[in-house]
């Protein structure tokens, strides 16, 4: 059960990878004028995020193929994957709420009162997002070898 644990979580940590890699490769890629390729890339990102430029960082003067809150998702899931593949993953329970409550602080001030957090607070907020991702993948995976266990 453990080497699954480890299995799926890398597998998500490489996911992220490609995702971080390829949106940040894309704006770079037009910055030098290959933008074939960066256009190949953005599009790979279509349907897996909105690509508003105004939501997103920049590099070499392009936008980065995801917007900040899912750049900052998939590296969140990214290095706390790593940490929890290291089995150096311990996350004390405020952290956690804290966590949840800034990820639902900055939906609702985005989608229901309709203020901009800015593209900070958003990379933040799925960065916070990413790790709380793997913290449920952690805790299913406990809760599979309790049952396990049981049997």
């Amino acid at each position: 059960m453990k080497y699954l644990k480890i299995i799926v979580v890398g597998l998500f940590g490489l996911y992220s990878l490609f995702f971080i890699a390829g949106s940040c490769l894309a704006p770079v890629m037009a910055g030098l004028g290959n933008y074939e390729l960066s256009a190949k890339l953005t599009s790979l990102y279509m349907y897996s995020c909105h690509q508003r430029p105004d939501r997103g960082f920049w590099i070499l003067g392009y936008p980065v193929a995801l917007c900040c809150r899912c750049l900052g998702f998939y590296a969140g899931v990214f290095l706390s994957s790593i940490v929890l593949i290291m089995n150096k993953f311990k996350i004390h329970p405020v952290v956690l709420v804290i966590f949840i409550l800034f990820v639902i602080a900055d939906v609702l001030l985005n989608f229901v009162c309709n203020i901009n957090t800015g593209n900070y607070v958003r990379f933040f907020a799925g960065i916070f997002m990413g790790i709380l991702f793997i913290v449920i993948l952690n805790v299913m995976f406990g809760r599979i070898k309790k049952r396990k266990r049981l049997d």
